[in-house]
């Protein structure tokens, strides 16, 4: 005697629906990847930001040997509540190249980070022209010009910002 076993497969219905769930999965994964390389790459520019303090504090002291400290002082405005005021420095986005922001001066992607140096306006933190040391407030912000060789500028609300204290002596 010949015993036949049947064996029950998958029906139409939980194929689909198994294969539904495989492609969500696969959908949240892809979007989580992107979500965290974008927060890999705002934690690398964050780190650029920072580190763009000793170049700044070196340009600073060139333009000081340059023009001269007084000088250099007088041309470095106030504190006020404007963007993009200030003493303006631009750096590429590996933080190299930082050297002056000049008006007119064609973008050559090299304007990834922005450099704000202000004074402060009073307190102990004023600078006193018979002084010895220049206290300075700096925002490094990105991307001020995102694209490689572009010249569109990005609002001052939508970059990412970094914030310091900085000063030079005579």
């Amino acid at each position: 005697m010949h015993s036949t076993a049947r064996v029950r497969a998958f029906s139409l219905i939980e194929v689909v629906i198994a294969t539904g769930l495989a492609a969500g999965a696969v959908l949240v994964i892809i979007g989580l990847l992107g979500q965290q390389s974008r927060q890999v790459r705002d934690a690398d520019d964050q780190i650029v930001a920072a580190q763009l303090a000793d170049g700044i504090r070196v340009e600073l002291m060139r333009l000081a040997r340059q023009q001269g400290f007084d000088a250099l002082a007088a041309a470095i405005p106030v504190m006020s509540g404007a963007a993009d005021e200030g003493l303006l420095l631009v750096a590429d986005r590996a933080g190299m190249g930082l050297r002056p922001l000049v008006p007119g001066d064609p973008a050559d992607g090299g304007r990834y980070f922005l450099v704000e140096i202000r004074r402060y306006p009073g307190g102990p933190l004023a600078y006193v022209p018979a002084g010895a040391v220049l206290p300075l407030a700096v925002r490094v912000s990105w991307p001020y010009q995102p694209e490689p060789g572009g010249s569109t500028t990005v609002a001052a609300a939508d970059r990412g910002r970094f914030d310091f204290a900085l000063a030079i002596n005579r």
